[in-house]
């Protein structure tokens, strides 16, 4: 997420003809001159220079803070900022601008030749030593204050971001980054990171590639266009409104476009062979002045409006929205004075901008791990807390590991023993690496030996198959959706399961209404509950198992009249809500799955919040269970069985109980099928038997 600048006028020492950094980048007309006998390269950069001077600009960092600051933002209060994501798509493109800025300079100056080696050393001491400090400090409070469902996948997560294929990691884990996830992973935010690492690799090799064969940047630019557009049209075609955007936010190939879109514009605006005309230069350079404000406008507001309008942005608009960022970029690298150049580059904005990487590091795993159930603490205070600590741990590794490191190498670890410092790095990386490893294989007995107290048990028992085979069809959320994962026909001959699931959408047709909002939901979620009674119809099921949204505990908005919740209104429409579950069912055999209790990290977030207070769970149970006896539909408690006298449990049989506070973990899914196969086989079966004896309600 960084580049190194350089003065106007550089001095750089070579020994045995080779260049030792050429990790600067400088746009104008280099002209070189060897001296002798110094053995010394001067580079001296004409002070009037048509295009902008890739000098040290403060008004980058200015850009960096901005970024960096909507990303805490949104992840310490996402309410307050919903659009803050977009600083994560803020850094892409700063990057694929500067880092294109560098390698054609080197390019340039070195007559042809890029030192892919020493670049991407470079890149290791810019990224690498920060990093392994914060993996670090992972790997030793995962296990204690890390969900105990989570412990093992957190030591698989960190080998994923050592070798920075975190974010196909998490395409593959469905880590989703705007679901409401229960438990995230503490480093979740590392699949920027991966993306951008990846980028770092493959695309110096492109550039070569095709600098070898195009000579004009006009036609490289143009080459570099085409590819964006593809990476854009990708994202596009893969995108599918109301399910989860986790493929296309996480994967290289769908966000390259914005690294590609601000290499074009590198290479548009960087001198060398085929170089645009300096008019061409000026006239973009100063267009770009003229139109930076509006733009800055738009990125400030985007971090804002960006939180409802993902969809959209995700369908194509984020690209001309990357131009508006691009425009910035080039008034704040510009030689020219603007109004932007000048707010950017105000000092408390450029200083956070210098520790930006740092900042973004160190922000997520505080955020995970320094939660509001570990810390009982007023909102306002924990984000305080949360921010004064990343701060400090951003400011101590930037001026004690990170800058020591890009200056001096690896000898600058131990300063006082320069030969120990190479040392300590290279034993620290299989260190850390092993760490990982053995978290990630033993972290389901490390995590068994932390929770509070004795857990639920299911006894082992026996499966008796029925005579004939039953068809059960699932709606609801991701819970029942990880279930279905879990179910093995093996164990359970006589159930075929019917997925009627969507994990990110409600079951309920009105809108949430969160936080004194109307709480926006997925395009195409009403598609999907309108499909349930065709879903029926097609699959004929045996059984329709309705399970209670955990979100049913918020207030709704019915009618565009807000209904509060526990009021008259509120229970008249859940109990319509299941009367049409109800109708769409048929003459089908109905069961109802009610709420369990939980214990989650809320980061601030009223619905998870009242999904942990065990009063609006059983609020919502004891609606269903009304409403279930009045329409001789049955009940399967889980309620009962996970949470007994009211109370939460984070066990069952000795192994973790939740992967996420919230979702069954592995083993616990198998174990809760020894417990709802029979009720499911009983609900089925409770409908053939009421059509010849009174039914008391069917309650399991």
């Amino acid at each position: 997420m960084t580049a190194t600048f350089v003065p106007v006028r550089i001095v750089l020492m070579v020994r045995a003809s080779r260049v030792v950094s050429l990790m600067a980048a400088v746009y104008g007309r280099v002209t070189a001159r060897q001296v002798q006998p110094r053995n010394v390269l001067e580079i001296t950069v004409p002070r009037r220079s048509p295009g902008p001077l890739l000098t040290y600009r403060p008004a980058v960092d200015g850009l960096r803070a901005l970024a960096v600051l909507s990303v805490m933002a949104f992840h310490m209060l996402p309410d307050a900022l919903p659009g803050g994501w977009y600083g994560v798509d803020t850094f892409f493109i700063i990057s694929g601008f500067l880092i294109t800025s560098l390698l054609l300079a080197e390019y340039r100056m070195r007559h042809g030749h890029i030192d892919l080696l020493g670049f991407w050393l470079a890149r290791c001491r810019r990224l690498l030593p920060a990093l392994f400090a914060v993996l670090l400090l992972v790997l030793l409070l995962a296990p204690f204050l890390t969900d105990p469902g989570r412990v093992s996948s957190v030591g698989t997560d960190v080998v994923a971001t050592i070798f920075y294929v975190a974010n196909w990691r998490f395409v593959l884990g469905d880590e989703a980054y705007f679901g409401d996830i229960a438990a995230p992973s503490p480093v979740l935010h590392t699949w920027s990171l991966g993306v951008e690492e990846q980028f770092y690799i493959l695309f110096p090799l492109l550039l070569i590639g095709l600098l070898a064969v195009i000579r004009r940047r006009a036609a490289l630019a143009g080459v570099l266009g085409v590819l964006t557009l593809g990476s854009a049209a990708l994202m596009m075609v893969l995108h599918h409104p109301g399910l989860e955007p986790t493929r296309v936010y996480y994967g290289t190939d769908t966000r390259a476009h914005q690294l590609l879109a601000g290499a074009a514009v590198a290479v548009l605006l960087s001198p060398g062979p085929g170089s645009l005309p300096l008019r061409v230069v000026r006239g973009i350079d100063r267009w770009c002045r003229w139109l930076s404000p509006v733009a800055l406008l738009v990125l400030l507001s985007a971090y804002w409006w960006a939180g409802d309008a993902r969809n959209a942005l995700l369908e194509g608009w984020l690209l001309p929205l990357s131009g508006a960022v691009l425009v910035v970029i080039v008034a704040a690298t510009s030689p020219s004075r603007s109004p932007v150049r000048e707010l950017l580059s105000w000092e408390p904005l450029r200083r956070i901008g210098v520790v930006s990487y740092g900042l973004y590091l160190w922000h997520w795993p505080i955020v995970v791990f320094l939660n509001d159930e570990l810390l009982d603490l007023p909102t306002p205070a924990l984000v305080a807390l949360q921010a004064v600590l990343t701060g400090l741990l951003a400011a101590v590794s930037y001026r004690w590991l990170e800058r020591p490191v890009r200056r001096h190498g690896l000898r600058a670890l131990v300063p006082r023993l320069p030969r120990v410092g190479p040392t300590v790095a290279v034993a620290g990386v299989p260190v850390v690496l092993a760490g990982a490893l053995a978290l990630g294989v033993a972290g389901t007995s490390v995590s068994t030996a932390l929770p509070s107290g004795p857990g639920v048990h299911v006894a082992e028992g026996s499966y008796e198959s029925g005579t004939r085979i039953t068809q059960a069809a699932f709606i609801g959320n991701s819970v029942p959706e990880g279930l279905i994962d879990y179910f093995d026909e093996e164990s359970y001959p006589d159930l075929r399961l019917t997925d009627i699931t969507n994990p990110g959408c409600t079951t309920l047709a009105a809108p949430g209404y969160v936080d004194g909002e109307e709480k926006p939901e997925q395009d195409g979620c009403t598609r999907w509950r309108e499909s349930w009674p065709k879903r029926i119809r097609g699959t004929d099921p045996d059984l329709v198992v309705y399970f209670v949204g955990q979100n049913t505990v918020t207030d709704r908005m019915v009618g565009g009249e807000v209904v509060r919740f526990g009021t008259p209104e509120w229970t008249r429409y859940i109990r319509d809500s299941l009367d049409d579950v109800r109708r769409m069912s048929g003459d089908r055999a109905m069961a109802v799955v009610n709420l369990s209790c939980h214990a989650m990290p809320t980061f601030g977030k009223e619905d998870l919040e009242r999904i942990n207070d065990r009063s609006y769970v059983e609020e919502v149970n004891e609606t269903v269970a009304a409403w279930a006896d009045d329409h001789d539909v049955e009940v399967i408690d889980q309620y009962s069985l996970l949470c007994p006298e009211g109370r939460f449990k984070d066990s069952i049989n000795g192994v973790p109980l939740y992967q996420d506070a919230l979702h069954f973990s592995d083993e616990s899914g198998d174990i809760f099928w020894r417990w709802l196969a029979p009720r499911l086989q009983h609900a089925a079966g409770a409908r053939e038997a009421s059509q010849d004896t009174p039914s008391d309600g069917g309650r399991s």
